[in-house]
């Protein structure tokens, strides 16, 4: 089984289709460089809230994020 790695790097992008990734494992890239993992939980039109792995809801301004990308098994 293969992974494949799906990036969205483009504000527009990202705003569009992060609603098809609600409960799935993601990891976001912040305009500082730092990485983000966790699961999705909710996405409204200037944020996002992401549960990271101490289980605790952290919100994202999209201005803050760089990059999104999730690996699936292909």
């Amino acid at each position: 089984m293969r992974t494949k790695q799906l990036r969205l790097n483009d504000p527009s992008q990202i705003r569009q289709r992060m609603q098809e990734f609600i409960g799935k494992q993601i990891n976001i890239v912040l305009t500082d460089r730092t990485v983000m993992f966790g699961e999705l939980r909710t996405v409204n039109d200037s944020e996002i809230i992401l549960r990271n792995m101490r289980l605790e809801n952290v919100k994202y301004p999209f201005n803050m994020i760089a990059e999104v990308y999730l690996d699936t098994k292909v």
